[in-house]
């Protein structure tokens, strides 16, 4: 297995459930994807995915156990939309739920017994084989499983052209995200701005006092995808304190590029593979935008690969 984001987790974890011996390789020094954290000198952040959302079985199945376990809750009340120089109003974020514990917690959680090795990057995939690289091979396996952004994902495939070619089309959008520290605003825990430079801001109740988890919107971060962090985080804090009216500046913690945050086109179905060579993609850009959907791209691989080897012990 390839990624240890959500998409990776969810389906080495139901394998290992089974018993099967599963490696996963991660370029991170930890599990998560956009679901990672940031440490702070009170508790935690996330610059990543503010929130999961759980609409369809059997994903919500997954997410009432985590409420169970007091891993996550529902988003609600104090969520805001507008602006300070028109108005604020009330809104509502249906079936969204926010982690009580480091969200990567529960990409680790979901790993259950497989093997993750992190800090290794994968240079290519080839027929049963990974590619580090450093230039180790590690062969033989039942099957390869890719579970990164497809962009990420075409360089690898050189020695799978027809799998590549089906990746052709996908296409993502970036986001950026900054942690931030400020006074005054709206009395919220979530705010959606209505703006064409920011998105979102979602307060950080581990993180200490005051500190908010902001994301520019797509034609923000297209407009400074190039930038310096330190010039993308002033335009940002900028258009913040105008969108909030805060007479006080704010204070920039932390920022992150995600280059390939959503799909903005995708292959479609829970995943694509490839027989012969037996390496499969999953992810986001194969079934769609969401936490939701990389779990049931993950899941839906592993209950396929399950069923297929009990048929062929038949």
């Amino acid at each position: 297995m390839v990624g240890a984001g959500m998409a990776g987790a969810s389906c080495a974890g139901a394998l290992a459930a089974v018993g099967w011996e599963v490696e996963v390789f991660d370029k991170a020094r930890a599990a998560g994807g956009r679901l990672s954290t940031q440490r702070t000198e009170p508790g935690w952040a996330t610059l990543g995915t503010p929130f999961i959302s759980a609409r369809r079985e059997p994903f919500r199945s997954q997410v009432r156990d985590w409420v169970r376990q007091g891993w996550v809750v529902p988003v609600r009340g104090k969520v805001w939309q507008g602006r300070a120089t028109v108005s604020w109003g009330e809104a509502q974020l249906q079936n969204h739920f926010r982690p009580t514990i480091e969200p990567s917690q529960l990409v680790r959680q979901l790993l259950g017994a497989a093997r993750l090795h992190t800090g290794l990057r994968v240079a290519s995939l080839q027929p049963r084989t990974i590619i580090l690289e450093n230039g180790e091979r590690r062969g033989d396996y039942d099957c390869v499983i890719c579970a990164i952004p497809t962009p990420q994902a075409i360089p690898m495939l050189d020695a799978l052209p027809l799998l590549r070619e089906r990746l052709d089309e996908v296409r993502y959008r970036p986001i950026w995200s900054f942690l931030m520290r400020w006074e005054g605003g709206p009395a919220a825990d979530v705010i959606k701005f209505d703006d064409h430079l920011l998105n979102l801001a979602v307060r950080q109740p581990f993180g200490g006092p005051g500190l908010w988890a902001v994301y520019g919107s797509h034609e923000f971060t297209e407009t400074y995808l190039e930038a310096s962090a330190m010039e993308a985080s002033n335009r940002a804090a900028s258009a913040l304190m105008g969108l909030l009216g805060l007479a006080w500046p704010v204070e920039i913690e932390a920022s992150h590029l995600w280059r390939h945050a959503r799909p903005h086109t995708t292959v479609g179905g829970f995943w694509v593979s490839s027989r012969e060579s037996r390496v499969a993609l999953i992810g986001d850009g194969i079934a769609g935008v969401g936490v939701e959907r990389a779990w049931e791209s993950g899941t839906r691989l592993a209950q396929a690969l399950v069923q297929a080897r009990e048929e062929l012990l038949i």
